[in-house]
């Protein structure tokens, strides 16, 4: 009896650890599958300022001198919430939140536009150009 048993627990473990990998591998294709839908959605873009390169690596991402901002730029002429980049179908948007110098795009101040690639973002002193991933243009 205690055999059998001994067989039935070995089983039991042996068809946790499938269901374990089978879970695993799942996860893995979700996550590869994801990704690749996110690069599609967002264009891969990125923005970049000095040498240093800003992932957007979700659908809104906020720009400002405070701590919560998802891209942080630590500098007082740039308001503690300053710009919001959203995507929608591969079609980026900046819109101003009220900031206190306003926003600039290649130039001119707007309250909201649609982004294109090597467009010049001004943010109080700040500059930041709005580029695919791995492009070396920089303005």
């Amino acid at each position: 009896m205690e055999s059998l048993d001994t067989i039935l627990c070995i089983a039991a473990a042996a068809a946790l650890d499938l269901c374990i990998f089978v879970l695993l591998m799942t996860a893995y294709r979700e996550r590869r599958s994801s990704r690749k839908n996110w690069h599609e959605l967002s264009q891969d873009m990125v923005l970049t300022e000095q040498g240093v390169t800003y992932e957007l690596g979700c659908d809104e991402v906020l720009i400002g001198r405070h701590a919560s901002a998802d891209i942080r730029l630590p500098d007082l002429s740039v308001s503690r919430y300053h710009a919001m980049l959203t995507v929608s179908d591969g079609v980026w948007t900046i819109r101003d939140m009220g900031s206190k110098l306003g926003l600039f795009v290649n130039g001119s101040m707007v309250r909201e536009t649609v982004l294109h690639e090597n467009d010049l973002i001004t943010l109080g002193n700040r500059r930041l150009v709005f580029r695919k991933r791995g492009a070396d243009r920089v303005r």
